[in-house]
């Protein structure tokens, strides 16, 4: 009973994961491994989201590594295997990336973000201008 059980987990997670490899095509296949939703912000942000990227990529490398060799050994083709294992590695690295990262985002956002919004800044500008002269230095357009 148990042994069919498993059987059966394993299948729904090769589904999953070839569900997934047909529905997303990357362009860049590292693109798929990092978690990109904080990288307008500063460097206290980027550093805790860059660590829970590779926190990700070790804790995920496992399954990662049992979905590629279950791809392989139903014969699959080697583009459809690096893309099912892309896609596995990017769910550990995106989630464990943001899960670290958003107490930092959050942490900004109260204390930082949000007095300089309500005061207005040091110059009373909040948001940075759309275009600027690089000759002379001054604002050409702006929100």
């Amino acid at each position: 009973m148990k042994k069919n059980f498993k059987l059966f987990l394993t299948l729904v997670l090769f589904s999953i994961c070839a569900i997934g490899v047909r529905a997303q095509a990357p362009s860049d296949p590292l693109d798929n491994l990092f978690f990109d939703g904080f990288n307008d912000d500063s460097y206290f942000v980027k550093i805790p989201v860059d660590v829970g990227t590779g926190i990700g990529a070790v804790v995920g490398a496992v399954p990662t590594a049992l979905v590629a060799c279950g791809f392989h050994f139903a014969n699959a083709t080697p583009s459809y295997t690096r893309e099912a294992a892309g896609i596995t590695m990017g769910l550990f690295t995106k989630s464990i990336g943001f899960l670290v990262g958003l107490p930092f985002k959050t942490v900004k956002l109260l204390f930082w973000d949000s007095p300089k919004y309500v005061y207005g800044g040091i110059t009373g500008d909040t948001d940075p201008p759309a275009e600027v002269n690089p000759k002379t230095k001054t604002v050409i357009s702006e929100y």
